[in-house]
């Protein structure tokens, strides 16, 4: 092989090896900033609202007949003692 072939050859490897390593370390930088953009609106869920939300609609189910009384003061006495040890 022609020295003046091979040297092009060898800067064509090179050049895409280059290119390979910027492309996997630009692939990582994408997958950690969508994993710390994840973690971060993922943190931001209230588990507090969330029990809200399942007495509210105990309370909407004791109002339509579906629970008890003594049902809905069970559940609700449950999530009071909870919301204390948190």
């Amino acid at each position: 092989m022609e020295p003046e072939l091979q040297k092009k050859l060898q800067s064509s490897v090179e050049s895409i090896s280059l290119l390979g390593i910027g492309l996997v370390i630009a692939l990582l930088l994408l997958a950690l900033g969508v994993h710390l953009l994840r973690s971060r609106y993922r943190d931001r869920d209230d588990p507090a609202d969330a029990s809200d939300e399942i007495l509210d609609h105990m309370r909407d189910l004791h109002l339509e007949g579906d629970l008890s009384e003594e049902e809905f003061r069970s559940i609700k006495s449950r999530f009071d003692s909870q919301t204390k040890t948190e």
